[in-house]
């Protein structure tokens, strides 16, 4: 599973590190190692429910291993999932390597006979692609009325007949990415973006991934700042850097 192979990882790079701080925002998640490294991960605030959007732990991660908390990327709490997350790109997602810049939007190769897949919905993404191609097929948790896009339940039905894929990340979080890159034996360009986005090639790269846009932290305390008074991805560009990596 992919979760595994990005936990083991992360645990060999952040071992004897602590857990400096670490919030859990309405938007996204973050996680800062004692050696200044800080990972984000998307926060699934809506799907969290009355329980399991309460930690148990809270007020205890605070100096505690990393190691303690990078395999939460595994639990069904879908909050912990995200700090779990968070924790991982925090000894993965390090801004003191050099990374490329660009826009994934202009790195994406379409052909105009390609059928594009997009697990989750980017908008720029999907406008630049309507541009390429209009074999295309968008699956949502939540499909907007009018959208065309199609459920989750028809991913095994389309997804192996795309070209290009662009999955997000948060389907790490979730653990639905193993059944989604089941489906895209077919396709020569797997993409997989957004602030969640762990930047592995070692990992990502067994699973057919070609290219990671994600983000990289900056600036650590800027960031704690944004996370904790609810910011989403706009709010957090001052902090990040969006970086691009190809497999």
């Amino acid at each position: 599973m992919i979760t595994d192979d990005l936990i083991g990882k992360a645990l060999r790079i952040a071992t004897g590190r602590k857990i400096k701080d670490t919030r859990a925002g309405l938007g996204y998640t973050c996680v800062l190692l004692d050696n200044g490294a800080c990972g984000l991960a998307y926060t699934f605030r809506n799907e969290l429910g009355d329980g399991c959007g309460v930690l148990p732990e809270a007020g205890n991660l605070i100096g505690a291993d990393a190691a303690e908390l990078i395999p939460w990327l595994k639990d069904k709490n879908l909050l912990k999932a995200s700090i779990g997350m968070a924790a991982v790109n925090s000894a993965i997602n390090v801004a003191a390597k050099k990374w490329d810049s660009g826009n994934v939007l202009t790195e994406l190769r379409i052909d105009k006979g390609d059928t594009f897949g997009m697990v989750g919905n980017f908008g720029p993404i999907l406008s630049r692609v309507q541009s390429m191609t209009d074999k295309i097929y968008v699956f949502e948790q939540h499909i907007p009325k009018n959208s065309g896009f199609y459920p989750e339940e028809a991913i095994p039905r389309y997804l192996p007949d795309c070209d290009v894929i662009v999955i997000t990340a948060t389907s790490i979080i979730n653990h639905t990415a193993d059944g989604v890159i089941g489906c895209c034996g077919r396709a020569r360009e797997i993409c997989v973006v957004g602030p969640s986005t762990p930047l592995c090639p070692e990992v990502m790269g067994r699973y057919g991934i070609t290219l990671l846009a994600g983000s990289i932290v900056n600036d650590p305390e800027k960031l704690l700042r944004i996370v904790s008074q609810g910011g989403g991805t706009m709010n957090m560009k001052p902090a990040t850097e969006q970086v691009l990596l190809r497999i």
